[in-house]
């Protein structure tokens, strides 16, 4: 991404922290930009500032991404006044030249658990009511299909660009031989179409893994996300429906149920929903309902992904934080009480603490991800940094709450994951 001079279209106090402030950047061709910045250099109303925006790389090995900041969202880097006009690409005099320019991974957020959206609303000091609607998880891969203005296309894993020769569950190839349908939906504005791909032989579980073909399920549209522009989320599936041409092997996943109301402010209110989402997420895990709907397979459904209501796109960032997942017993990859608790789970040693994070699904699918569950004992560097990046990222709140630190218990997470590792390879 480039960095562009921006003039200055509001400036005003952070209304969280004394010593930021809080900054609105206009040039043509390019969307509003909201920038955070500290107090080292000052603008004013009309001053012309060199902005990198989101995803630039600077010399100094800085790369610009997207934050929440003290509650306030930034999107780019405030690099100090200039003296070119606005809406002049400033890059070469910032940013590394790139040897090889490449596709970016529009990434599909990572969802939590309700108590950790709940905790991190709670830091913010904010106690919303939010209504939510359903979407059923599918037991398969999650993929990506960027498509931009021009029709070029390109096919995308959660974590990197694929392709047919470099593939992820044979998703790349399925998307090459459907191009000219990928490339038909090309628009002004690049969209990234998210959703699972799934069925025949990726997992092995669920009622989705039981049916006759591999299927695309499409459960959001992003607008947006590149060259400076804010990402948009349509989440709502006739609108999606809308958008897509039929397709045998493409599918837009529908809203589950009726909407519930959770009260981020009444934790009584917020109890009772959780007691209901409990009841639900029994009942789909026992028959996954939308598989036995679309292909007449009964079987183990994995959970629930519920999405904030919205009547129009929602801007990604901040309704990302809102998102909450909700497991079966079989999945999941923390050992919690209830799917779907408002308070942390308490380990009360060390050793706990590992029990409840080192399940037998969060290590299935670190193998799978890290290796195509082969256990080939070369990758086993892979697959304990895979572990270990995903409970810390996934384990503040249940360390705070258990007076634990991560350097304490890391050791033996490694481990523990370690000997299971090298029980299958040998198996």
């Amino acid at each position: 991404m480039p960095v562009i001079a921006m003039k200055v279209e509001s400036a005003e106090k952070h209304p969280n922290a004394d010593a930021l402030r809080f900054y609105s950047m206009e040039a043509p061709g390019y969307e509003r930009v909201p920038i955070v910045a500290n107090l080292e250099n000052v603008y004013e109303v009309g001053d012309t500032v060199a902005i990198a925006l989101a995803d630039s790389l600077l010399k100094d090995g800085t790369k610009i991404k997207p934050a929440k900041i003290r509650g306030i969202q930034s999107f780019g880097m405030a690099l100090g006044k200039v003296d070119e006009s606005v809406g002049t690409d400033l890059s070469e005099g910032y940013c590394q030249k790139q040897v090889q320019k490449s596709v970016k991974l529009q990434s599909w957020p990572s969802i939590e658990l309700l108590h950790n959206v709940r905790r991190s609303l709670e830091q913010l000091g904010e106690t919303p009511k939010v209504t939510y609607r359903a979407k059923i998880k599918l037991d398969g891969t999650n993929g990506g299909v960027q498509i931009f203005s021009d029709r070029r296309v390109a096919v995308q894993s959660r974590t990197q660009i694929i392709t047919p020769q470099s593939d992820n569950a044979g998703f790349a190839g399925w998307v090459s031989q459907n191009i000219d349908y990928f490339a038909n939906l090309a628009i002004a504005e690049h969209i990234t179409l998210f959703g699972e791909w799934c069925g025949q032989g990726i997992q092995k579980r669920t009622a989705i893994s039981q049916i006759d073909r591999r299927i695309f399920v499409i459960f959001a549209i992003q607008f947006g996300g590149t060259e400076g522009k804010i990402a948009n989320l349509e989440i709502r599936p006739e609108q999606i429906r809308q958008f897509l041409p039929e397709h045998p092997d493409i599918f837009v996943l529908p809203f589950y149920g009726e909407a519930i109301a959770l009260d981020f402010g009444d934790t009584d209110q917020l109890q009772e929903s959780a007691a209901t989402l409990n009841q639900i997420i029994e009942d789909v895990e026992k028959s996954d309902p939308w598989v036995k709907e679309n292909f007449g397979i009964a079987g183990l459904g994995e959970g629930l992904v519920m999405y904030p209501e919205a009547d129009g796109l929602v801007e990604r960032l901040a309704y990302s934080e809102l998102l909450f997942k909700v497991k079966g017993e079989k999945h999941r990859v923390v050992k919690i009480k209830q799917p779907v608790q408002i308070d942390p789970e308490t380990a009360n040693s060390i050793e706990e603490f590992v029990n409840l994070f080192l399940t037998p699904a969060r290590l299935e699918q670190a193998a799978t991800e890290t290796c195509n569950g082969d256990f080939d004992i070369k990758k086993i560097g892979d697959f304990l940094k895979w572990i270990a990046i995903d409970i810390q990222k996934e384990s503040s709140a249940e360390l705070e709450s258990s007076n634990l630190t991560w350097r304490q218990v890391s050791k033996a997470i490694s481990k523990e994951a370690k000997q299971w590792y090298q029980q299958k390879a040998i198996s």
